[in-house]
């Protein structure tokens, strides 16, 4: 099983969130998301936030973040809110690795 984060907002708010789940694929995963009423902007896999976290300034995860979503419009949002929260996303993606285990 692999951890997968998303950012995105749940349907009935568009306050931007994380959530993060152990799951086989990433379709899965994103099916998941849907089946939760969870709308997701950008995945993130372990191997994607470690390259995040190495990033040195906000325009290296603005190109990042333009590799993860072809929406256009939430690029700035999702980059903001990975800059801010990084914190965050690691400690779900580390409790849904516990979860997982357990």
């Amino acid at each position: 099983m692999k951890v997968y984060a998303a950012i995105g907002h749940f349907r009935d708010s568009k306050n931007m969130v994380c959530v993060a789940m152990t799951q086989n694929t990433k379709k899965a995963f994103m099916q998941d998301c849907y089946g939760n009423e969870f709308v997701p902007y950008a995945v993130i896999t372990e191997s994607m936030l470690d390259k995040l976290l190495a990033c040195d300034n906000c325009m290296d995860i603005f190109e990042q973040v333009k590799k993860m979503t072809s929406n256009y419009r939430v690029w700035n949002d999702v980059a903001d809110y990975i800059e801010q929260c990084s914190d965050i996303i690691l400690d779900k993606m580390e409790t849904a690795k516990k979860v997982e285990i357990l």
